[in-house]
């Protein structure tokens, strides 16, 4: 038995006025905090976090109105391993968002962690709801505008 869990995408919101074509990208890896599995992976020049599983959301260009909030255009969510049941694992979150323009795509990315229960086996699931926030600047500059662009997540852990 191991731990499965599920990222999905609650609602996506923007405060600001750059533009209302919208696509995004979110990018989740579970992470072994006692460093037992056997992929660990460099970064940078240094060992990062070994990975127990990872998945990417991906949400196409579609409109989201300035200052408004909206669910997800269609169902967003990925399903990713994250170790043995009973534990505590470290979930990076990784928002790439581009408000999509005639001539340059204003793009930011933003990361986080969020720690998250694996329940035992029998045990009812957990869950964790997060936000990611990312400020977008207007390109080019003369144009000066910047927008935040949010989304809500809800991490759903089972042991199965």
């Amino acid at each position: 038995m191991g731990c499965m869990i599920t990222v999905s995408v609650v609602e996506e919101s923007v405060t600001g006025n750059i533009g209302d074509d919208w696509k995004y990208s979110i990018a989740a890896k579970a992470l072994d905090p006692a460093g037992t599995t056997v992929e660990a992976r460099p970064a940078a020049g240094r060992l990062s976090a070994p990975v127990y599983g990872s998945g990417r959301i991906a949400v196409p260009e579609h409109i989201l109105k300035p200052d408004t909030s909206q669910p997800p255009p269609k169902v967003a969510g990925v399903k990713i391993p994250a170790g043995p049941c009973g534990t505590r694992v470290r979930v990076e979150l990784t928002l790439e968002a581009t408000e999509v323009d005639w001539l340059v795509d204003d793009p930011g990315t933003q990361k986080t962690t969020v720690a998250v229960d694996c329940p035992g086996a029998g045990k009812p699931s957990s869950s964790v709801d997060t936000s990611i926030s990312v400020t977008i600047r207007e390109h080019p500059k003369l144009l000066g505008g910047e927008a935040t662009f949010t989304v809500k997540l809800h991490l759903a852990a089972a042991c199965i």
